[in-house]
């Protein structure tokens, strides 16, 4: 018999109850704020192995000067003008000034299993390579235009403009994974209750 059971939801990832009538419908939908999404409990998701060998995870195109062109990795993505960046921007100068820090703001390159898409988070500021410590930018990260609070993360979308220093703007070219690519690594799997636990 089928008993109430947790699973993670495959947008929010937060758990929700799963109980028998939901099983019986093969789908639920999750019940936490901003959420509401629907749940297939056959799960089809797909391989991560498909990133190995990828010839791109994105890229941001300077806005000013669309020829400059930074590749994207997965993982984290420190973006300043320091070396030490793994997205390292040139100093870009507006009367005498540049607004941009060392290490300026942070992006997250992550693949979403259960849609074969990638997903771009954005902070403001990076850790410290000495201290370790999170320093936030001294002139702000805009996303679309807003600016970005402390410790607050946020999805940068394809096509999104981040701001660097409310002078310097980039788009971000997101990395599709060719359909006929990513179908050869879907897995499809019923759920079995007692995998929910």
């Amino acid at each position: 018999m089928f008993k109430n059971s947790l699973i993670s939801c495959q947008k929010c990832g937060r758990r929700i109850a799963v109980k028998a009538r939901d099983f019986e419908n093969g789908a639920i939908q999750c019940t936490h704020v901003g959420c509401g999404y629907i749940n297939q409990l056959v799960q089809s998701y797909y391989d991560e192995h498909i990133l190995i060998g990828l010839p791109s995870f994105g890229q941001l195109v300077y806005e000013a000067n669309p020829t400059m062109k930074y590749p994207l990795r997965l993982g984290t993505n420190v973006v300043g003008t320091s070396p030490t960046c793994e997205v390292a921007v040139e100093r870009f100068i507006h009367g005498d000034k540049c607004y941009i820090s060392r290490r300026h703001c942070t992006i997250e390159v992550l693949f979403n299993k259960w849609t074969g898409r990638f997903r771009y988070q954005l902070q403001d500021g990076a850790s410290d390579i000495d201290s370790h410590h999170y320093k936030n930018s001294l002139n702000g990260t805009m996303l679309n235009g807003y600016l970005l609070q402390n410790g607050e993360k946020m999805d940068l979308n394809d096509q999104g403009l981040l701001g660097l220093g409310g002078k310097d703007v980039f788009r971000l070219e997101a990395y599709l994974i060719p359909g006929k690519m990513l179908e050869s690594y879907r897995i499809s799997k019923v759920i079995e209750p007692d995998e929910t636990q």
